[in-house]
């Protein structure tokens, strides 16, 4: 069929489907215009993950500062209690440190769960006949790729009694 302008105007006015005259008149199909909305939606949404993605990588690469203070855990002491030696230091005594690191790495890090450590291994005992004062360094527990850049105390004063 074709139309001339005045009769495709004439059947406009006159039908109440315009649109399928028009679509038929200009070629444009429903369908496709549902696909490529469609793709649309679907490019769009895919954008958004994408800068997502790589806004969180480069949030988790960059390397942040993290300044804190924990209690120090002393190692094997109960190994030192059963060869007949007491174990006495202030536990209160809390170590202000700073780490320096990727943000990812010093967020898995908790000062709760005993980060700084002193060995009570590296202790000969058979040099203590009543008393000894000894001082032990300080050993911080990081993950790989984070520093201790600064410390309040680099030793922990501890007081050994043979019983």
């Amino acid at each position: 069929m074709i139309f001339n302008r005045k009769e495709l105007k004439k059947q406009l006015d006159s039908e109440p489907k315009r649109e399928e005259i028009l679509e038929k008149e200009t070629g444009n199909d429903n369908s496709e215009s549902k696909k490529t909305k469609r793709r649309d939606l679907f490019i769009s949404i895919f954008s958004v993950l994408c800068a997502l993605t790589i806004w969180f990588y480069a949030s988790a690469i960059h390397e942040t500062e993290l300044k804190d203070s924990s209690r120090v855990n002393l190692k094997y002491i109960l190994d030192a209690e059963n060869k007949g030696y007491e174990i006495h230091y202030n536990y209160n005594t809390e170590i202000n440190y700073t780490l320096k690191g990727k943000a990812l790495a010093l967020s898995q890090i908790s000062s709760n769960v005993g980060i700084i450590t002193a060995d009570l291994s590296t202790i000969n005992y058979s040099e203590i006949e009543s008393e000894k004062i000894v001082q032990l360094p300080l050993i911080f527990n990081l993950p790989e790729g984070v520093v201790c850049t600064e410390k309040s105390k680099e030793y922990i004063e501890i007081t050994i009694t043979k019983k």
